[in-house]
């Protein structure tokens, strides 16, 4: 280049100098020209300052190497977890506290229903479960008292057995201690089975309570998970019936890439491999937790979800891209940080034996994680600094880290 520019200079020059006097206005194109070509060149400091040394730069010899080739497949970003709210019971809206869009906690209330039937059906259970406690509380009391006289009856009885052997006894006298023995353990009996009903009607009672609780309950529409409402479809006065979808709510902490892919990869994706995911808001590492065995008859396809990480700032619906490996082949490729854009173009400084950096335009391929495939424009055994980039230009020495 240098070379070049010192004889179109001489060339210009001679020019001049056999030019005749009535030219001379021919010079101004020609100084043009001249200060043109001075401005030409690399991208050396200007005003003839030296180039300077930048110290502790990383510099990565390219090579070609075997590098999993890639298929991008693209797919929408959906919550992991997506509840819709049906109503367990019908009734009379009273009461709607989101909006679609309104982040809610676990557990907090989005909505009532007219609860006036079940609450009354909760008081009523409550009802028959103290009478039954009551109930059986005297009963108990009773059961004490015909075992305290079943069991004098029993002493008195056996004692009447002894007077009975030594004659000492009537027969009539024994004949009424052995009757009234009998009439007390029936009773004591017909307490214990009448206690064992009633305990068994209490049992119902409270089961009674727990169910009318359990559709008092219904009556509170509540969030499932910490998530985002995004549907809304009741308002305060609108009439439901059991089954009727009241809201949506998704889950913010936990997203997925659904994406669909040709048929015949399919037995090259498999469950728990890590996938490069490009999205708005930047690259994050997913993994794939599901693929659907059944492809889709119209589209030849079928659907992979990849797990994206818990910081990855997704928004259900938003588009993204996912590079799925299917085989292996041997490419160059440099670190990401190596990549210098200016403008459109793209290129790499490559360090020369004697440590001086030149600026050379490459044509990039597809990106993994933070490598870069380059096409054209580097050779294997070509040295690129990686590091401090920003501080290099043409001609600049560099002191390897």
């Amino acid at each position: 280049m240098e070379k070049s520019r010192v004889d179109v200079l001489q060339q210009t020059t001679k020019l001049v100098v056999i030019m005749e006097k009535p030219k001379v206005l021919l010079l101004i194109p020609v100084l043009a020209v001249l200060s043109l070509l001075s401005a030409c060149g690399s991208n050396k400091p200007a005003g003839g300052e030296t180039a300077g040394v930048v110290s502790g730069v990383k510099i990565e010899t390219v090579s070609s190497a075997p590098m999993p080739q890639m298929y991008e497949a693209a797919g929408t970003v959906r919550s992991a977890n997506v509840s819709v709210l049906n109503a367990q019971m019908g009734g009379t809206v009273g009461e709607v506290r989101v909006r679609s869009g309104d982040r809610v906690r676990k557990g907090q209330p989005l909505a009532v229903i007219d609860d006036r039937s079940p609450r009354a059906q909760v008081e009523a259970a409550q009802a028959g479960v103290e009478e039954a406690a009551q109930g059986l509380a005297e009963v108990e009391q009773s059961l004490l008292a015909a075992t305290a006289d079943r069991q004098f009856a029993e002493a008195t009885f056996t004692r009447y057995q002894t007077l009975l052997k030594k004659n000492s006894l009537s027969r009539q006298e024994y004949d009424g201690a052995e009757a009234k023995y009998k009439a007390a353990l029936a009773n004591e009996r017909a307490l214990e089975a009448k206690i064992k009903e009633i305990q068994a009607r209490h049992q119902q009672a409270r089961a009674q309570k727990s169910s009318a609780e359990t559709m008092l309950s219904y009556s509170r529409i509540v969030a499932p998970a910490d998530g985002v409402v995004t549907q809304r479809s009741i308002d305060a006065g609108t009439v439901v019936m059991p089954g009727m979808a009241l809201m949506v709510v998704e889950e913010t902490a936990h997203y997925r890439l659904e994406a669909s892919l040709p048929e015949e990869l399919f037995a090259k994706v498999r469950v728990g491999e890590e996938i490069a995911v490009a999205t708005a808001r930047g690259q994050v590492q997913g993994r794939v937790a599901e693929v659907v065995p059944a492809a889709d008859p119209g589209s030849r396809t079928f659907l992979v979800k990849v797990d994206l990480p818990s910081n990855c700032s997704c928004q259900s619906g938003e588009y993204a891209k996912a590079l799925f490996p299917v085989e292996q082949s041997r490419r160059m490729s440099i670190p990401r940080t190596a990549l210098v854009e200016h403008g459109e173009l793209e290129g790499v400084y490559v360090v020369n034996s004697q440590g001086s950096v030149e600026y050379r335009l490459i044509k990039a391929g597809k990106s993994w994680g933070e490598r870069i495939e380059v096409l054209s424009g580097l050779n294997p055994g070509d040295r690129v600094a990686v590091t401090q980039v920003e501080q290099l230009h043409d001609g600049v020495r560099v002191e390897a880290q």
